[in-house]
């Protein structure tokens, strides 16, 4: 006989738990997509207003005379290019569109991945330890080694400690140091690594989605420096998993573990669109003269993620003091204020109630949700833990003697 195994009725009763919270996610899933696109539809109907109030104290209490003293023609062209941006970018603003992104987003994470463990193998097969290498080996991998140094000596260097990475697109009082890159230029200059085959077609079709809207909105520039986009803590999994689930149009996971770490990349994607459109924004402002300058985009990031302590402000507009003092009669010590344009989540959601109460409804969907993927994660551990058991039963059970068994 074969040996009854005690926990088969438990094993039963776990996967009948799984098979329940995937129909209680199917029946969330459709509503979690309308609510996420009447989110952006209300968010596109009142962004243009938002965009022109931040834009109307940047240019009437920040700088007046500048605009005072612009001819009627520049005004009404900068007013009209306001909406042009503001369109193109509500365009991009539906719920296929920002996966499209989160998708891209998530291939360039995997592309930095891979970068970082060749430039760790290379460093490996060199006999160097990446760990101890010298900041001027992690700087610039390609460039030889100075000359070999005592060791516990201090090196002065009259270099400077900044790159000019951070002076790129304009700091104020600094001319840039290179135009802005558009992001068609910018995927032109940075190939993509070849995918694996499996999944050629449907990369091939997604680059092809993203190249079309990329080119439909290339006044908002996507610079190479801000490309830097951390995943979301505890995010695992493949990204080529990640990328094949966000580029389902409508079709959200399934699995309530994939569809909170979607919608984490769903933020991030949203959070970007409105960060290129600030930055294009910006950079029409500075054409005209009605911008104290022009922050980088890493700058602007930065202060998303909560690294840069931002001023009081007035809604959607960005009050950070920097070290680089722009009146030359102020003394040294003295930071300067600027002030520039930064659509934010919250700030939009503050101005606009309609945006508020769909934020409201959607963190009532995300408390939900945590709460099924919860549960998820632990009955699946408890599905793995029970048949590992029901494995270590049968593989525990003593030979059967056939000649025993016909006695």
């Amino acid at each position: 006989m074969s040996p009854v195994d005690p926990n088969a009725r438990s094993l039963d009763e776990a996967k009948a738990q799984l098979l329940s919270l995937l129909q209680q996610q199917e029946e969330f899933t459709p509503a979690l997509y309308r609510d996420l696109a009447l989110y952006l539809q209300v968010l596109r109907d009142g962004l243009l207003h938002s965009v022109q109030q931040a834009c109307f104290h940047l240019a009437t209490q920040v700088v007046p005379e500048r605009y005072n003293q612009l001819p009627p023609e520049r005004r009404q062209t900068f007013q009209r290019r306001l909406q042009s941006l503001v369109k193109r970018s509500c365009s991009l603003l539906t719920v296929e569109q920002v996966m499209v992104l989160a998708a891209q987003q998530t291939r360039k994470q995997q592309r930095r991945q891979l970068q970082e463990q060749q430039k760790l193998l290379q460093s490996m097969l060199e006999g160097r330890d990446p760990a101890h290498s010298s900041p001027t080996e992690a700087l610039s991998p390609s460039e030889p080694a100075p000359a070999e140094q005592a060791p516990q000596s201090v090196n002065l260097s009259l270099d400077l400690p900044l790159t000019a990475d951070l002076f790129d697109s304009g700091v104020p009082g600094l001319p840039p140091l290179t135009p802005p890159r558009h992001a068609s230029e910018e995927e032109e200059a940075s190939p993509e690594p070849a995918p694996p085959e499996g999944d050629l077609a449907l990369l091939q079709s997604l680059f092809a989605m993203a190249s079309e809207t990329l080119n439909t909105a290339s006044s908002v520039p996507e610079n190479s420096e801000a490309e830097e986009e951390e995943e979301e803590q505890g995010d695992s999994g493949s990204p080529l998993e990640l990328l094949s689930l966000e580029v389902t149009s409508s079709h959200l996971p399934k699995d309530p573990l994939l569809q909170v770490r979607w919608w984490a990349h769903f933020d991030r994607a949203l959070r970007r669109r409105l960060r290129n459109l600030s930055h294009a924004i910006n950079v029409e402002m500075m054409r005209v003269g009605l911008a104290q300058g022009l922050l980088p985009l890493n700058l602007l990031d930065a202060v998303l993620d909560g690294q840069v302590e931002a001023l009081p402000a007035p809604a959607n507009v960005l009050r950070i003091a920097l070290p680089l003092s722009l009146n030359p009669a102020a003394p040294a010590s003295a930071p300067s204020e600027v002030l520039t344009l930064l659509l934010r989540s919250a700030d939009l959601e503050f101005e606009q109630p309609r945006l508020r109460t769909c934020r409201q409804r959607l963190e009532q969907r995300r408390r939900t949700l945590r709460t099924m993927a919860k549960r998820y994660r632990t009955w699946q551990r408890r599905v793995s833990a029970l048949e590992a058991e029901q494995q270590w039963f049968q593989d525990s059970a003593p030979p059967q003697d056939p000649a025993r068994d016909r006695i």
